[in-house]
């Protein structure tokens, strides 16, 4: 079914980074934020079922998908303005978020910082803060390196060939495809830095998502749950990091349960 509104468009913020932003259908505003190193097309599939019911806004984050890049270091509280731009150039007071990954710690960031811009707040394979990733995986982010002739790091079904196509939306060859890696990996293993009390001030209504198998940790995630004054969690059996690829039919469900209490 096609959308019965479509448009897409781009935000300069204060910074000089173009955001580029598409919008599909009609109704209560649905932002949606892809995961590290990916773009909007990463969640087609959502957009594509939640445009049938709501004004879904999807977002390529900053120095990712179609957006351009500025002399800023990115950051999760960076991306979170850029979405309240965005949200403030299109006139949306108030917005239902879900999140992917970056794109939930980013939406948490938004609950954190504005949380009078959200109604509702989903967030899937998200940490909120760094120490949640076991530290030999951080200790990797922080030595990775990138060779373009190593046929297993542009596997596009590897980390982080995945992310070429999407990195190529907006550039034109991947002469700089490695400092983007190394700045997107030194982000992961560094922030963000909520702490519990931070959580414990959010009361917006929100579902925490995580898969059972090979994601974030799940004691991390009950962690984060139970510190949100305000939280539902679900833990999605027999998924991945990339539940809404893997399963999403009953990923839908259960969203648009959430949005519908």
């Amino acid at each position: 079914m096609i959308a019965s509104i479509y448009h897409a468009d781009t935000y300069l913020t204060a910074d000089g980074v173009m955001i580029d932003y598409e919008v599909a259908g009609t109704g209560d505003s649905f932002v949606l934020l892809h995961s590290g190193m990916m773009s909007r097309e990463d969640m087609r599939t959502q957009i594509a079922y939640f445009s049938d019911s709501y004004k879904v806004i999807a977002i390529d984050a900053r120095e990712q998908g179609r957006s351009s890049a500025s002399e800023n270091l990115i950051s999760y509280e960076l991306m979170a303005s850029d979405v309240v731009g965005v949200l403030d150039s299109l006139g949306i007071d108030k917005t239902h978020i879900f999140g992917q990954s970056d794109g939930g710690i980013t939406a948490l960031m938004v609950a954190h910082l504005y949380p009078d811009r959200l109604d509702k707040l989903i967030i899937h394979g998200a940490v909120y803060n760094f120490e949640g990733y076991p530290a030999d995986q951080r200790n990797g982010w922080l030595n990775l390196t990138w060779d373009a002739d190593d046929e297993e790091a542009i596997d596009p079904n590897g980390f982080p060939g995945m992310a070429i196509r999407h990195y190529l939306l907006g550039r034109e060859n991947l002469d700089d495809f490695e400092t983007h890696l190394r700045e997107m990996a030194t982000m992961w293993a560094t922030s963000p830095n909520l702490s519990t009390e931070d959580l414990n001030s959010i009361s917006i209504s929100t579902l925490v998502i995580v898969g059972d198998h090979y994601d974030v940790s799940i004691r991390h995630t009950l962690e984060m749950h139970e510190s949100l004054s305000n939280s539902q969690l679900f833990v999605v059996p027999g998924a991945t990091h990339f539940i809404h690829q893997e399963k999403p039919d009953l990923l839908h469900v259960v969203i648009q349960d959430f949005l519908d209490e």
